[in-house]
């Protein structure tokens, strides 16, 4: 991908050194900067950074340089901070310098920049934020649960009449839950035209929005000016075909919503009818919110639920052990139900391996300082991009990190640990900008996690001379981290049309 922007980097060689001058000056200080890779002049470390997987090279400054790391991009201050204990020192308790987000071109160019997630914060990041705690707050968060498990059984229905699309069924599981959580209505089938469209949006982000291409924009926003006819410069097309799509998605929905409102019977409970309720919001506020709840929501637990059956498929120890439990507990056979959740700690503490062993946003969303700071003797300047690296959170302070094992979120005695919910809940990110929708989105995984490990056993495909096909974890890195489509075999644990199918 570098090589495609080449072209377009040598026509702006020329005011790269004016401009990084520009971006260095008043930016000294007697303190030093944090350790970190020696830059060259000017491009600094644009080419130490594997910027398809920029976590792995991350990983590895971590292990050289410690805690805070510090790298340059044409100008561009980077901290990568690689411990939850200063991840939580700046987001918490220096949250004033430390809640913003960058002022990407990447996000403005394909037309995400005002969804809530990388809003930049300010009056419009607030005014979202206090519109998503309406719906979200944890005393009210518990009306969804009849949704999670009646979308939860839809799933398995999907999954014993066409097993080949698996993918597919968890995208539409999640789909729907965030629909009707969003917009108050039900999904009207596989087809639903809102699923569709949700469906190609989240294609084109993830094709176009990569690390790499972000990384590059964020060190030469010129970039985002290049016609789309210049050499290196075809992201242009992507990028304006992107942003039709988040018009179309943040309209549609949003004026369907309002029509079923006024129509008999209207909005089941959601958060567009709890914004109607309040009669005094920007249309423009609500339909924004709303199109970053659904794709936050439907993307990064989708992608969960994928690696779920990934690890199963790997440590089929774990899984028998997950079927005994809910076996003891529930009965086989029969379908978990919330009131259930505490009584089996196995299956819980599976969940947060599984968002530890590969987190879904292994960087989270980059933040930018908003004033000059000194860390641990180092100085910060403002306007840098910060990193909270939750890769390396998630590796370096576990044992034998490599390896899937619940029993790091049990007690002896095979209870939760008491910490367990406090250590996993860094996944979803840390201060003000921590996700306004775990709450929903933990029931969401609980639902879906349940009913299928409640009903089917995931096993390793066979070839046609019945040898297992071996399974390689292998991810993708767009918006969210998800596995590559692998094969497997779903099995019916009791019996039925799901007995041994296939999955290419």
């Amino acid at each position: 991908m570098i090589t495609s922007f080449l072209p377009v980097g040598a026509a702006c060689v020329t005011v790269i050194g004016l401009w990084f001058a520009i971006r260095t000056a008043g930016k000294r200080s007697d303190l030093p900067y944090p350790p970190g890779p020696k830059r060259l002049p000017v491009i600094g470390n644009a080419f130490d950074i594997d910027l398809k997987e920029p976590h792995v090279t991350y990983t590895q400054w971590a292990k050289i340089y410690g805690d805070i790391v510090y790298s340059r991009i044409f100008g561009q201050d980077i901290v990568i901070v690689n411990s939850e204990r200063t991840a939580r020192l700046l987001a918490d308790q220096r949250s004033s310098i430390y809640s913003d987000r960058p002022h990407s071109p990447i996000y403005r160019l394909f037309g995400t920049h005002r969804m809530t997630p990388v809003l930049e914060y300010g009056k419009e990041w607030k005014t979202q934020r206090k519109l998503l705690h309406l719906s979200l707050r944890h005393d009210v968060i518990d009306r969804y649960r009849e949704l999670h498990l009646r979308s939860a059984h839809e799933l398995l229905k999907n999954i014993q009449q066409d097993s080949k699309n698996f993918y597919n069924h968890f995208d539409l599981y999640t789909g729907s839950v965030a629909l009707e959580f969003t917009y108050g209505r039900k999904v009207d089938g596989k087809n639903d035209p809102v699923i569709t469209m949700a469906a190609g949006l989240a294609d084109i982000m993830a094709e176009g929005m990569t690390s790499e291409r972000a990384g590059l924009l964020t060190a030469l926003p010129i970039l985002e000016y290049v016609p789309s006819w210049f050499p290196g410069a075809s992201f242009q097309g992507e990028a304006r075909k992107c942003r039709d799509m988040v018009t179309s998605f943040s309209d549609y929905p949003f004026a369907m919503a309002k029509r079923q409102a006024q129509e008999a019977g209207g909005l089941l409970p959601s958060f567009i009818s709890d914004m109607l309720g309040q009669g005094e919001v920007e249309e423009s506020d609500a339909k924004e919110t709303a199109t970053g709840i659904y794709l936050a929501a439907a993307e990064t637990t989708a992608s969960t639920l994928k690696v779920l059956v990934l690890a199963m498929i790997l440590n089929p120890e774990i899984q028998d052990k997950v079927h005994a439990e809910l076996d003891a507990i529930v009965g086989k056979g029969v379908l978990p139900t919330f009131e259930d959740r505490e009584r089996l700690p196995y299956l819980q503490a599976v969940l947060y391996e599984v968002m530890r062993w590969h987190p879904a946003l292994p960087l989270g969303v980059p933040r930018a300082t908003t004033a000059n700071d000194v860390v641990d003797g180092y100085y910060i300047p403002k306007g840098t991009l910060v990193i909270f690296n939750t890769w390396v959170m998630a590796n370096n302070e576990y044992n034998d990190p490599e390896r899937f094992d619940p029993t790091r979120y049990l007690t002896a005695d095979g209870k939760l640990n008491p910490d367990a919910k406090q250590d996993n809940s860094k996944f979803f990110g840390f201060g003000r900008r921590i996700c306004p929708g775990r709450f929903f989105a933990d029931d969401a995984l609980w639902a879906g996690a349940a009913a299928i490990l409640s009903t089917f056993r995931f096993e390793k495909a066979k070839d046609t001379f019945g040898k297992e096909i071996e399974v390689e974890p292998v991810f993708r890195h767009g918006v969210v981290s998800h596995p590559a489509p692998f094969q497997c075999s779903i099995i019916s644990r009791t019996g039925g049309e799901c007995e041994r199918s296939q999955l290419p």
